[in-house]
């Protein structure tokens, strides 16, 4: 049986916008869809060298209630860290879970 699941920690679902200029180029902006609680699980890390140097790449789970309005791309910001959400899935009856990772260097 897994744990239960603690909704202790206040996060925010970010959708996001692509925005096109006059000139045929675009910038995205990251807009709050919603601020819910969660529950931050450290899933695991992988270090790899690239051109410039060293990229560690930590990957975390957040579980939070269900919802019906998330659509990739997504991300999720927690004590001012951006999350990339990977993907998501139901975890427990009224629950999901979001893959995300955090690219520290």
């Amino acid at each position: 049986m897994s744990a239960v699941i603690a909704l202790s920690e206040r996060v925010e679902l970010q959708t996001r916008q692509t925005i096109t200029d006059g000139s045929g180029g675009q910038q995205f902006l990251w807009n709050t869809l919603a601020s819910v609680w969660a529950e931050i699980r450290p899933s695991s890390f992988t270090t790899g060298t690239r051109i410039g140097g060293t990229t560690t790449r930590r990957f975390v789970k957040v579980f939070i209630r269900n919802r019906s309005d998330l659509v990739l791309p997504i991300q999720v910001v927690w004590k001012e860290k951006n999350l990339t959400v990977l993907g998501f899935r139901d975890h427990k009856p009224g629950f999901m879970e979001l893959e995300c990772e955090e690219t520290l260097q």
